[in-house]
């Protein structure tokens, strides 16, 4: 078994054990992360079943918490574990690894730069290869080299680290370790932005496992969420996505949501940091108001007082089943019926209304947004006006997108105000 983690292993375990591996895992990042010095640990042994296992449990976790700085710290973790593994292999262990890796390789057909990583390994498995790279090896070194598409080495390419040729670029063997952390680290973004684990979010044994290592996340939620207090939501719609800001404005004009909405928005509202106390006032003070123009609710807090706050306390994890409820994804906000409803995408909106929930959009932008609405590819629009707004780029707009991320990238590198 490999420790590049193309597959998973297949096979049952105890709850109580994919627990302790999780856990165990989880505080083995955080000491690499912090440079501390690491001892031996079972749960942890290069290559082994609780090796793989351990590693994409976190991934779901990291997946299923959708928080960014934790994913971040995941990466980084994930990759310089990686890194520190490959430094010290043997050139017997190194041609040991690239042989586990080429028979991985044969059954993952869709694992980003597979081609690359196969002309790589194919390399890496040669006596004379494998010895030459593990001993003292001169990044510098161009004695041997590899030849990839250039679209395979971009980062390379850019810094004008290979020779080109015909659409071919020549990687020496000076490089090849630090692609092959490259690789493994873009194989690792695109496991996590591209796995659908909708499934395992209503399994109860996922969701216990999530509330059992929540307290080891706190750290991270705090490091990326301000609390977002009540009064201060008014002045946070600067960094709302479209589709929150018009749930936002729907509520202050109307003083009420339908339900769907109201849950949507409260979960939104929730991850982005605001705690159960301050969410109990936030809602208590609009359904306290007299709703304006004809609506399909009809409750109101002071004859629904109970309702609404177990429902919030619900939403919370305080309540009932006590799951984690995470806020919803584009392609659910997408997928809803808005006819009779306030919410839904804006970007599928007729262009008037669109243009209304992008204030300040300039001219050339929307003509690019339009040519996306046109395509029907909404995620691509929204990106779009997230980008045009930020002080500087941001490689995260592109990353597992959604409202939350939205939000959390708009607030961190501060939207332009025109």
């Amino acid at each position: 078994m490999s420790f590049y983690y193309l597959t998973p292993v297949k096979g049952d375990m105890p709850a109580h054990l994919l627990e302790t591996i999780v856990s165990t895992r989880l505080d083995f990042l955080k000491a690499i992360y912090k440079g501390d010095t690491l001892v031996y640990n079972e749960y942890m042994v290069e290559g082994s079943i609780y090796d793989n296992v351990g590693h994409f449990m976190l991934c779901i976790v990291t997946i299923l918490t959708g928080n960014t700085a934790f994913s971040q710290f995941f990466l980084k973790a994930e990759t310089e574990l990686f890194k520190r593994r490959i430094n010290t292999l043997s050139a017997y262990d190194l041609r040991r690894f690239a042989k586990r890796l080429l028979n991985s390789i044969k059954r993952s057909d869709d694992t980003p730069s597979c081609e690359a990583l196969k002309v790589l390994c194919q390399h890496l498995v040669l006596k004379n290869l494998a010895h030459h790279i593990s001993i003292s090896h001169n990044t510098n070194c161009s004695i041997h080299s590899i030849e990839l598409n250039f679209k395979q080495c971009l980062m390379f390419v850019a810094s004008r680290q290979v020779e080109m040729k015909q659409g071919m670029a020549k990687l020496p063997c000076g490089k090849w370790l630090q692609y092959l952390l490259s690789l493994f680290n873009t194989n690792l973004r695109h496991r996590i932005s591209q796995t659908d684990v909708t499934p395992l979010r209503s399994d109860p044994r996922i969701t216990d496992m999530l509330n059992k290592i929540r307290k080891d996340l706190i750290p991270f939620m705090s490091s990326n969420t301000e609390v977002l207090l009540s009064r201060n939501v008014d002045s946070s719609t600067k960094f709302f996505p479209p589709c929150m800001l018009n749930l936002h404005r729907n509520l202050r004009a109307r003083h009420r949501l339908s339900h769907t909405q109201r849950f949507f928005y409260s979960l939104f509202l929730k991850d982005i940091g605001m705690p159960v106390e301050e969410a109990i006032d936030f809602w208590r003070n609009e359904y306290k108001l007299n709703p304006n123009g004809t609506h399909v609710c009809c409750h109101s807090w002071e004859k629904d007082e109970k309702k609404y706050l177990y429902g919030i306390r619900h939403m919370y994890g305080l309540e009932g089943g006590r799951k984690t409820y995470t806020s919803v994804n584009c392609q659910r906000i997408q997928g809803s019926d808005n006819a009779c409803s306030e919410g839904g995408c804006p970007f599928k909106f007729d262009y008037q209304q669109m243009v209304k929930l992008l204030p300040g959009c300039p001219d050339n932008v929307l003509s690019q947004i339009n040519e996306f609405k046109r395509k029907k590819q909404y995620n691509a629009a929204c990106r779009t006006y997230l980008q045009s707004n930020l002080k500087t780029d941001c490689d995260s707009v592109s990353f597992s997108f959604t409202p939350v991320k939205y939000y959390m990238i708009a607030s961190k590198y501060e939207m332009q105000l025109k």
